[in-house]
């Protein structure tokens, strides 16, 4: 019986597929965002640890880079209006305090240019859906009523503006509720022209 082999016959066989093996990992509950926060830790990272960088308290993270998160509540100043900034370094720097906060103070004091620095000036963090808001007033407070939206039909142009004005209204008067007050959290920086003091509506 003839037989013939083929190039697939003389070749080595594929190498198996990589195992995928995840790293441990566990919770750690320490301080962000003003309150009590859980950190996940990957097994042989370091775990989150504060400092003081010019009298701000932040807690340092050691995974992925060097996450840095504020302790203090919304409207704190800290060096990111999110409360949070990962710098990309190796890692081996959570042995390193005093290296960690003059790399903190660089970035406060270089210039305030393509997110790489602070101009010297630190910012009032606040929470995402504090922001939120602010994108959502400065929109309606920049965009003609009477037409946007009028290529829908003027029923269903209301029913999105109601729509629009109602998730403001309510995230306004979660802001008084968490003893937020929206004229300290003000414009946001792309915001132009002028900006309205909001009044507290009763029961708010």
């Amino acid at each position: 019986m003839n037989s013939q082999l083929s190039m697939l016959d003389i070749l080595d066989p594929p190498p198996a597929p990589p195992v995928r093996i995840d790293r441990p990992r566990y919770k750690v509950t320490g301080r962000a965002y003003g309150g009590p926060y859980d950190f996940t830790i990957y097994d042989g990272d370091p775990e989150p640890f504060e400092l003081q960088v010019r009298g701000i308290t932040c807690t340092i993270g050691a995974s992925f880079g060097l996450p840095t998160y504020v302790t203090d509540g919304p409207g704190s100043l800290f060096w990111s209006e999110t409360g949070f900034r990962n710098f990309s370094v190796r890692s081996g720097w959570a042995d390193q305090p005093d290296a960690i906060i003059e790399m903190i103070e660089r970035f406060i004091d270089a210039p305030k240019k393509d997110g790489n620095g602070c101009g010297g000036k630190l910012v009032r963090w606040w929470p995402l859906w504090v922001r939120g808001w602010q994108s959502d007033l400065s929109w309606s407070l920049t965009y003609d009523r009477a037409k946007m939206w009028d290529q829908w039909g003027e029923e269903r142009r209301v029913e999105i503006w109601a729509a629009h004005d109602a998730k403001i209204a309510a995230a306004e008067a979660r802001m008084w509720a968490e003893g937020i007050d929206p004229n300290e959290v003000g414009k946001p920086a792309t915001h132009k022209g002028k900006w309205p003091i909001i009044e507290r509506k009763t029961g708010a």
